[in-house]
């Protein structure tokens, strides 16, 4: 009845704010001549920056909601985490499209 909520959501959030920064700054497009060969090779490498940003911005908005003032901080971390990365992800593939 009177326990506190748990800063779960923003810790999730955190971590894949931290993970789309890991996979956005540790893979690239290489290989490929094309646009269409970096989407079917390395899914990862394109896909992955703009799919773990949108997780980190809708827990670390769950987190900020629901959080008290101890797990308030790092959820706020993660929305800017999260924002960052989904915009450097998104800048990257429209780039790849252009460069075709």
């Amino acid at each position: 009845m009177g326990e506190q909520p748990s800063g779960r959501a923003g810790i999730t959030a955190f971590v894949l704010g931290i993970v789309s920064w890991l996979l956005f700054l540790g893979t690239y497009p290489a290989g490929g001549t094309s646009f269409g060969d970096a989407v079917y090779y390395e899914p990862v490498t394109v896909l992955g920056p703009l799919v773990l940003p949108v997780g980190a911005i809708v827990f670390g908005h769950a987190g900020v909601r629901r959080a008290v003032s101890k797990g308030r901080g790092l959820a706020a971390a993660a929305l800017v985490l999260g924002y960052l990365a989904f915009a450097f992800g998104a800048a990257r593939f429209v780039g790849l499209a252009a460069a075709r």
